[in-house]
């Protein structure tokens, strides 16, 4: 099973990124564009693991979530990472960085614990639009024609997410999810 912690978001704020997502796609000459159900905040990726790893995947997000209360994020700007003569096109994160990486460090050293080798790139956190993008205009060109707002991203838990193929199409899927502990806690 090929697996990953994410934080997952809600219907509106993914109908938001979408409409983003779009005015990306026709500045587009090709690209593989995220289907807007599998939008999401990647945390860590782990790969192929099987079921002992998914039980010990599962009990680090209990004793990572045990320890943390809901906070928010916000989006922040379109950016991308350039492979080869294509871009991988994402929405980063605003405000709120700090308690995410605080989240991160927590998961990595749960992980750790457990036998999972540490992430050597760190937590880069975005949400990601479209892969292998050839864009027909300069990036900055486009960047300013994507107005992205500071909505703010609840985050109140985290979930295990499987990443398989149905009839075809890649699909993201929570098959573990913990929530935090309530809080009132903004940014």
């Amino acid at each position: 099973m090929r697996v990953f912690i994410a934080i997952e978001l809600e219907n509106n704020l993914k109908d938001y990124i979408f409409q983003n997502q779009q005015i990306v796609k026709t500045n587009s000459i090709k690209g593989n564009f995220s289907r807007k159900e599998n939008f999401h905040l990647t945390l860590r990726f782990i790969g192929e693991a099987n079921s002992k790893e998914i039980e010990d995947l599962k009990y680090t997000i209990d004793k990572t979530t045990g320890g943390f209360s809901s906070f928010e994020l916000e989006l922040g700007k379109l950016g991308y990472f350039q492979r080869k003569s294509k871009k991988i096109i994402w929405l980063g994160i605003g405000k709120g960085q700090q308690i995410l990486r605080e989240l991160f460090d927590i998961i990595e050293d749960n992980l750790e614990k457990l036998g999972f080798e540490r992430e050597i790139r760190g937590l880069n956190p975005h949400i990601t639009l479209a892969r292998e993008v050839i864009l027909d205009k300069d990036f900055n060109h486009v960047s300013k024609e994507v107005k992205i707002e500071k909505r703010i991203i609840p985050v109140n838990g985290i979930s295990l997410m499987e990443s398989t193929r149905v009839e075809g199409r890649l699909t993201y899927r929570p098959i573990y999810t913990k929530n935090f502990k309530a809080s009132n806690r903004t940014i």
